[in-house]
């Protein structure tokens, strides 16, 4: 059996595992090629004490159930960080997803997901949609649906709107050792089109030998009304060097 380790061994500029987006990137998180039933738990904790003290725990996992025509994951995870006896961040999230493959260009899939970021502002996020994922090219994703959600944000009144789930993924291999990976999501409420909520993420992978390499990230948020105190395009960049074994 081949074991393979990815060991992040420099990080600079590393993009921030809480960032301000309503939209998370579940294209990350897709597992095609996988068939069978899979499991992977993971559980962290580190910390420090002296002139800062700070603690982190982090509790994640994930089940996928495949076959050549369904696609089905769950995925979980729980994370909390403290310093000096202060939270700076308390999230939970869940998403449920099932993909049901029609013909190789169609499939269609429905999602539950449900989030709390109660230090950005949001008590609870809860979602629930259904659409339809195109694939005209091999490294090519193209999706169109709708979604119910209901938000609970700390400082103002709760709200229920139903919004456009649109986006496009696709995987670029520039060279044998280079490949561009781009994801776009656009989520308009569907009685007001101003509403908008975008997601950009760009990533350009280098292998500089065959088994290190090097990824380039770049991520950009916009929300057209934001939870308070927050605002309404963010953008994050890093780099990550990684070791395959």
């Amino acid at each position: 059996m081949r074991f393979l380790i990815i060991i992040t061994i420099v990080t600079l500029l590393s993009l921030p595992e809480d960032t301000f987006a309503q939209i998370v990137n579940m294209e990350s998180s897709r597992k095609e090629n996988l068939i069978g039933a899979h499991y992977q738990l993971n559980f962290g904790i580190s910390g420090s004490s002296g002139t800062v003290d700070r603690s982190n725990y982090s509790l994640e996992g994930r089940f996928d159930v495949n076959s050549d025509e369904w696609q089905r994951f769950a995925i979980f995870s729980y994370k909390r960080s403290e310093k000096d006896n202060s939270i700076t961040s308390n999230n939970t999230f869940m998403h449920l997803r099932a993909v049901r493959k029609i013909t190789p260009l169609i499939a269609t899939e429905a999602f539950i997901q449900i989030s709390e970021k109660p230090l950005q502002k949001i008590k609870r996020r809860e979602l629930i949609g259904a659409g339809i994922r195109l694939s005209p090219y091999k490294a090519i994703r193209i999706g169109l649906g709708v979604f119910n959600e209901n938000e609970e944000r700390i400082l103002s009144e709760a709200r229920e709107t139903v919004r456009i789930n649109s986006y496009f993924t696709n995987s670029f291999k520039i060279s044998e050792s280079t490949s561009f990976d781009s994801t776009l999501y656009l989520q308009p409420d569907i009685e007001d089109f101003s509403e908008l909520r975008s997601y950009l993420v760009l990533g350009l992978r280098l292998k500089i030998s065959e088994r290190f390499s090097s990824i380039i990230s770049y991520e950009n948020t916009h929300d057209s009304s934001p939870p308070p105190q927050t605002d309404r395009s963010n953008s994050f960049y890093g780099v990550k060097f990684s070791f395959e074994y």
